[in-house]
């Protein structure tokens, strides 16, 4: 029996004897945080949108291009100092310096920086959507391994517990009170809890092999996780109206957030595809000089000071017809912003089921809890008058793995809506912009 039971110990802890790096879930928090790949795209994303923003303020400025320009010809040409036909070789020299400032674009560039803060917010809204949707799939993670290690040393006591009984059916067919029969359904007992045994652990190991990935570290990092309390405060929150909670949820969930962000952007293309019909009035000023060798007698200086042009104009452009492309896609925005509106409803329907479907489930984990200790209870009670029953041979091995059985399904139970009880409570303190804690 020693054996055994040392056997059973060491294939328990196996994973915890090979110099592992130990984690709470505020560890495999920050690092799923700092290391997933999703999450730093959304970053680089929102980085991208803020120069963007930049960029966009940039467009009231006017914009100012230099030009200058060495030409040499032969043959016949027009000297550009004189506008008169030479015939002969000709070195010329022209530079100038142009600014344009648009007086009125038809509101474009304040639609621009409108819609480039909105993409900004698009992003950020993404990068917590992102953020909290990690968080919950660490959260259950972590709670899935504690859950089943914790399940892994209750089916470990069901062993020892049956390796009692083997030895005492043994003992009791030896001195012939019991049938060799009964031994042996104690044995097919014991081999079916070895084998749910094997079972949960590898089970273990897949959501630990999950629990790397989404940590992003390597697959051949040796991990156990810390414990932690595992304390379930009341939650006065269920106090109030359910519908109240998921309003206030809805509010401030970051998916919701994006879609709003989302449904602005859209209304404000509107008025970026309606520019596009609005006439532009733009203000252009040029400063510049040329030189030309036809008439060396002239020095530089003097040529370039008399050959000094200074310009201001005002143009406008008033567009008149244009093959009906700003009419469609005027057309198009609207109906992209009003698929936007629905985008933003459905996003909301579908939190709002999330949050309601949190609070009803943390609801039925309290009952479901007091219900499972009430039955473990009476199981463990029960399992234990009857192993006394059988060991004075007042009940056979049928009627205790009847018994037993009960008494392990109940202790799995249990620890299941332990677990549950923990996740729902505070997911719903999630949902309420509360931090996610074990």
């Amino acid at each position: 029996m020693k054996n055994v039971y040392c056997f059973l110990t060491l294939l328990l802890i196996s994973n915890l004897i090979q110099s592992q790096e130990k984690l709470t879930y505020k560890d495999c928090l920050n690092l799923a945080l700092k290391n997933n790949l999703s999450l730093k795209n959304a970053a680089l994303s929102e980085k991208i949108s803020v120069y963007k923003r930049r960029y966009s303020y940039g467009n009231f400025l006017p914009s100012v291009t230099g030009n200058a320009e060495k030409k040499y010809s032969w043959g016949r040409d027009i000297d550009p100092t004189t506008n008169a036909f030479i015939d002969k070789n000709l070195m010329t020299y022209s530079g100038n310096i142009t600014g344009i400032y648009t007086l009125f674009g038809g509101f474009y560039n304040l639609k621009s920086i409108q819609s480039a803060k909105q993409e900004v917010e698009i992003n950020k809204a993404n990068q917590q959507k992102l953020q909290n949707e990690i968080t919950i799939e660490i959260t259950q993670k972590f709670i899935e391994i504690l859950y089943l290690e914790e399940l892994l040393i209750a089916n470990t006591e069901q062993i020892i517990s049956s390796e009692k009984q083997l030895e005492l059916a043994k003992l009791k067919f030896e001195s012939g009170t019991i049938a060799e029969s009964e031994v042996f359904k104690i044995q097919s007992q014991k081999a079916t809890e070895e084998l749910l045994l094997v079972t949960n652990k590898n089970q273990l190991s897949t959501n630990l092999i999950d629990l790397k990935q989404l940590l992003n570290i390597p697959l051949e990092t040796k991990i156990s996780l810390v414990k932690p309390n595992l304390l379930v405060s009341e939650n006065n929150l269920l106090l109030e109206n359910e519908y109240v909670i998921t309003k206030k949820a809805v509010e401030i969930n970051p998916s919701f957030t994006m879609s709003k962000w989302m449904e602005k952007k859209a209304k404000t293309e509107i008025g970026l595809s309606r520019a596009s019909k609005m006439p532009v009035l733009n203000l252009k000023f040029t400063y510049g000089s040329n030189y030309s060798d036809n008439d060396s007698q002239i020095r530089f200086e003097d040529q370039i000071n008399a050959n000094l042009v200074t310009a201001l104009r005002l143009n406008l452009v008033i567009p008149i017809f244009s093959q009906f492309e700003n009419t469609f896609k005027i057309k198009q925005s609207k109906l992209s912003y009003e698929q936007a509106k629905n985008e933003t409803k459905i996003e909301e329907n579908n939190v709002s089921k999330v949050v309601l479907l949190a609070i009803n489930d943390t609801k039925a984990a309290i009952q479901k809890n007091e219900a499972t200790i009430k039955a473990f209870d009476f199981a463990k009670k029960s399992f234990e008058a009857d192993a006394l029953k059988y060991e004075l041979g007042k009940i056979n091995s049928s009627e205790l793995n009847v018994t037993k059985t009960n008494y392990k399904n109940a202790q799995a139970e249990l620890i299941r809506a332990k677990y549950e009880l923990i996740f729902t409570n505070g997911l719903v303190r999630f949902y309420l912009g509360e931090d996610f804690s074990l």
